[in-house]
């Protein structure tokens, strides 16, 4: 007989058998959770950028025989009815020295050398400067008045003022009467001087992740502040990585000219990463040698990380080089470069050394990183051999990690991604005596590289222009053309050509050129301006304003660097981005006795406030300004 226990024991055990097989079925296999999949490759710029991480722990007008002149004057001769916020600006002839130096000297400037005396014959308080390329004399009367109404004022020009071979001027005289009063409206911000910024000749500037002022200079130091809470800045902290890498004979400091600075869309506050345009050093004297030009990377405590990612970028031997830079909110792996001209009309003239127009001059460019091999940097894209035959980088060969992203631009010094999606770039107009390169006969095999393709170019002769050029603000469009003339790219006719008007004035405020034949039309890829400023204005720094409840929330803050010294708003809310309604001249005026003309402009959007670097050509120094919000 079994034992009683043992069988229900037994039974028990075949009954747990059961359950356990039941559960088995109703539930999946227990297995091990699969590993995560890999994170993705690195991208170029992130490798590039692997060691930033921190450490655990224009030509001649008409050539002078034996000494520079003034040829022309503005407001002319006995004009009358002139506004009583006028300045004067003055063409200027200069001789031809096929060694460099066919400039004004700006060391000889003074207000004894070019001055304004009223009626009484007393000296009225101006500021006189040149333009970038030493073809233009612009004086600027101080205060908020300016000058006085139905008065007759005489404008001055001594032998004192010299050429930078030392060629003193034909002494120069030129009288107007002014109209009734005229004010500026009233100011929207109180402009306040900041004790701890050092004299130097600042180019640009920006607000980094950290939430400090980077300030660029002329001779490659970065000055970077603390803001503080009411908007001045700490002591500087000078960063000089980029001063010495790039010493020579000509250079034995090794000075390199920074024009744009901006921070990598990854960058943090613990590790910004900045990226300049920085040019051979640029001392306002003689020609600069060409090809000389960069883009570098910056990283790491007190930006001592360098990297050289772009080299051989052309300039011209003067101011014309590889400006600001920036990335589109809606492309952070590239990085967009404007690149100056290298002459006034693009056709080689004797005011800058007779250099000529390269593939990448007078454009946007376009780094596209993901193209780039970080084993291969730096990126050399010299176009041209020293005999100017091509050679070299090719920025149409397919795969090219620098391309011509818009054309025809003379000399854009920044460009802004505003807000309503539009690309806005203010650009320098050439003064008179620019040459432009006449349309062969027949279309030359590069024609077959234009960013647009057209089956004809319309004819356009070579003029020397009499009339000075505007200057303009563009919306830029990708391959787009505006009106920069290029021959290496197969682009002739500058601007919109002459189409209609026989005024010579009016036609060239219109964006047309006078000096061409009526009915000579524009390239077909040509783009209209979105705004014409008035002759020498300078047009060069901007931001988008963006202080919440201001009525400048939104507008385009443009700084006049040469005739106006000041900043103007423009309404870009028009059709497509367009300009609506009138520009709001002296939103910020710089017109104080000996003050350095505004250059660079950007916000602190936390506070509304700006901060605008200021440079005073005549002694290569200046200064940085806070512009309060009222």
């Amino acid at each position: 007989m079994q034992n009683p226990f043992l069988l229900s024991h037994s039974r028990l055990a075949a009954s747990a058998l059961l359950l356990t097989a039941l559960l088995a079925a109703c539930n999946p296999p227990v297995v091990d959770p699969p590993p995560p999949p890999p994170p993705p490759p690195p991208t170029n710029l992130q490798i590039i950028n692997a060691e930033c991480q921190p450490a655990t722990t224009q030509a001649l007008q008409t050539l002078a025989d034996t000494a520079p002149s003034v040829r022309t004057v503005t407001p002319a001769n006995n004009a009358t009815n002139v506004s009583t916020l006028s300045g004067v600006t003055a063409e200027v002839s200069l001789l031809s020295n096929s060694n460099g130096g066919n400039g004004i000297d700006p060391r000889t400037i003074s207000s004894a050398t070019i001055y304004l005396t009223d009626s009484s014959g007393a000296v009225v308080p101006s500021n006189a400067n040149t333009s970038g390329g030493g073809d233009t004399i612009v004086l600027t009367p101080t205060g908020t008045q300016q000058l006085k109404a139905f008065t007759t004022y005489t404008f001055h020009v001594t032998s004192g003022l010299k050429d930078l071979n030392g060629v003193g001027f034909t002494p120069f005289q030129s009288s107007f009467t002014t109209g009734a009063t005229q004010t500026l409206p009233p100011a929207s911000f109180t402009k306040v001087a900041l004790g701890t910024v050092p004299q130097d000749n600042y180019t640009n500037l920006t607000i980094g992740p950290d939430h400090k002022l980077y300030a660029a200079t002329l001779k490659g130091v970065i000055r970077r502040f603390t803001v503080n809470a009411d908007g001045t800045l700490g002591a500087a902290e000078d960063l000089r990585s980029l001063v010495g890498r790039d010493a020579d004979a000509g250079n034995p400091s090794g000075y390199r000219s920074i024009i744009g600075l901006t921070f990598d869309p990854a960058s943090t506050a613990s590790n910004p990463i900045l990226y300049v345009s920085n040019n051979y050093y640029y001392d306002f004297q003689k020609k600069m040698p060409d090809w000389t030009g960069k883009i570098t990377r910056l990283c790491g405590p007190g930006m001592t990380k360098v990297k050289d990612l772009v080299v051989g970028l052309p300039r011209s031997t003067k101011d014309h080089m590889t400006n600001s830079v920036s990335f589109s909110p809606k492309d952070p792996n590239s990085l967009y470069i404007l690149q100056g001209a290298s002459n006034s009309g693009g056709a080689p003239d004797p005011i800058w050394d007779y250099r000529t127009e390269h593939l990448l001059t007078a454009a946007m460019l376009r780094l596209d990183f993901n193209k780039v091999d970080p084993k291969a940097l730096p990126l050399n894209v010299k176009t041209e051999d020293d005999s100017g035959n091509p050679a070299g980088y090719n920025p149409y060969a397919s795969g090219a990690p620098l391309q011509l992203y818009a054309t025809g631009i003379r000399n854009g010094y920044t460009m802004v991604w505003h807000s309503n999606g539009q690309l806005y770039v203010p650009t320098n107009g050439s003064a008179s005596g620019g040459i432009t390169p006449e349309r062969p006969a027949t279309l030359p095999a590069l024609c077959a590289n234009r960013l647009v393709k057209a089956s004809s170019l319309p004819y356009a002769p070579q003029i020397t222009m009499k009339t000075p050029e505007a200057d303009f603000l563009f919306r830029v469009d990708q391959n787009g053309y505006y009106g920069h003339p290029n021959p290496t790219r197969c682009e002739y006719t500058m601007n919109a050509g002459h189409t209609s008007g026989t005024d010579a004035v009016s036609v060239a405020a219109s964006g047309q050129v006078p000096e061409y034949p009526l009915n000579t039309l524009p390239d077909p890829n040509y783009r209209t301006p979105a705004y014409i400023f008035p002759t020498h204005s300078s047009a060069d720094g901007a931001v988008e304003y963006t202080r919440a409840g201001s009525s400048l929330n939104g507008k385009l803050l443009v700084v006049r660097y040469s005739t106006f010294k000041d900043i103007v708003a423009l309404d870009v809310s028009g059709t497509g981005g367009s300009v609506k309604g009138s520009m709001q001249p002296g939103v910020i005026a710089f017109n104080g006795t000996n003050e350095a003309s505004p250059l660079a402009v950007t916000e602190d959007v936390r506070t509304g406030n700006l901060y605008v670097a200021q440079l005073n050509e005549t002694t290569g120094s200046g200064t940085i300004s806070l512009a309060r919000p009222q």
